[in-house]
């Protein structure tokens, strides 16, 4: 995400920078425009002594172009500011947030493997991808095992998990029922780095 803002910083700069070399050269226009207007009133009044100095009634006054290009460069300038800030905060608001519905448990499989089953609620405001999640369950002797390979518990639902949304799956490792206490600390961690840690039941 930090690259992203960078990126963003990066372009946003790049605009403001265009919108002052357009002003810059709407100025020196306007100067040059003057020059030219004082050049002509000083030849009129040196070749035409006898007559009125003519001057033209919008010396001085800014070009119709050149207020059509100051004013396009700040509304691009302004436009390209409000949504970086923009971007910026919807991308801070937007969050993962599981919630673990009921109560998860262990079972034994066999002799050799153990499954968890886990409800879990995308409660946040971005989508969260369960696909190659693991979860790290605490054992009696300290040690932590990972399940892996989710599966969906029932033949419906979807691993990938939009705002409101929730999902039954079940976990497996290698590992015996008796290996882990009840009530044992258990920590989800997803592929794109969130982490939620809750507690696992025995039947």
């Amino acid at each position: 995400m930090g690259e992203v803002l960078i990126a963003d910083e990066e372009e946003l700069h790049k605009a403001v920078e265009l919108a002052r070399l357009i002003v810059r050269e709407a100025e020196r226009c306007i100067r040059w425009r003057a020059q030219r207007v004082l050049l002509e009133l000083i030849l009129n009044r040196g070749v035409y002594t006898r007559k009125p100095m003519r001057t033209q009634k919008r010396t001085g006054a800014m070009p119709p172009i050149v207020t059509v290009i100051i004013i396009v460069a700040s509304v691009v300038a302004a436009a390209l500011a409000a949504y970086f800030i923009y971007t910026t905060t919807a991308r801070g608001v937007r969050q993962v947030s599981l919630t673990v519905i009921g109560q998860p448990t262990l079972y034994a499989v066999n002799k050799t493997a153990v499954e968890l089953r886990v409800t879990f609620k995308n409660d946040g405001t971005a989508d969260v991808n369960l696909a190659d999640s693991i979860i790290s369950v605490q054992m009696k002797n300290k040690t932590v095992v990972q399940f892996s390979n989710p599966q969906l518990a029932t033949g419906s639902g979807n691993l990938k998990l939009a705002p409101g949304d929730s999902v039954a799956l079940v976990y497996t490792a290698s590992a015996t029922l008796d290996d882990f206490p009840d009530g044992a600390m258990a920590t989800l961690q997803t592929a794109g780095g969130y982490q939620t840690s809750f507690a696992v039941a025995k039947p």
